[in-house]
C-alpha cells in the first residue's frame, strides 16, 4: 500500500485541534474564572469577550479547513480512505478526477468522485505535487476535465 498524503495530516487532524481545544478551552476558561477587574489595560468584559471569540473563531477555522483533509493510501485496485476513526475503499474506477491547488503554502491534492462517498464527493488531502504527477502519469484518465 503506497501513501500519498503527507505525514502532516496526522499533525493538523489529531494534534493541532486537541492542543488547541484544551490550551485555548483552558486558558479562555480561566479568564471567565478569574476575579479581575483589568487584564493590563484592558477592561475585564472586554478581555473576556474577545478571548472567547479568538477561541471560537479557531475553532471553526481547524473546523472547515483541517478537519476536512484525509489520509489517503493506495493500492493496485483500490483508494484507502481515512480520517484517523472511519476508514473507505474506494475502486480505482470511482475516481472521476484528480487536481492539484495550492493552499496558504501547502499543497492539496483533491480526488473528485464519481458519486458521493461517506467523506463527500471530494476527498482533499496534503500531498506534494511531485505525487500528483506521478498519478498523472499513471492514470491520465484522472487529468482534470
Amino acid at each position: 500500500m503506497e501513501r500519498l498524503s503527507s505525514n502532516a495530516t496526522l499533525f493538523v487532524n489529531i494534534f493541532l485541534p486537541v492542543f488547541w481545544s484544551v490550551f485555548f478551552g483552558a486558558f479562555t476558561l480561566g479568564v471567565f474564572l478569574a476575579d479581575e477587574i483589568y487584564f493590563g489595560f484592558l477592561p475585564y468584559a472586554s478581555f473576556r469577550w474577545a478571548t472567547l471569540f479568538f477561541y471560537l473563531t479557531g475553532l471553526a477555522v481547524i473546523y472547515f479547513t483541517f478537519l476536512r483533509l484525509r489520509r489517503v493510501e493506495m493500492t493496485a485496485d483500490s483508494l484507502y480512505i481515512t480520517n484517523y476513526f472511519k476508514t473507505a475503499r474506494y475502486p480505482i474506477d470511482a475516481v472521476s478526477y484528480l487536481e492539484w491547488r495550492r493552499w496558504f503554502g501547502l499543497s492539496l491534492g483533491i480526488f473528485h468522485l464519481h458519486a458521493k462517498g461517506i467523506f463527500g464527493q471530494s476527498i482533499l488531502f496534503l500531498g506534494d505535487k511531485k505525487v500528483i504527477d506521478q498519478l498523472h502519469a499513471t492514470y491520465p484518465a484522472w487529468l482534470k476535465p
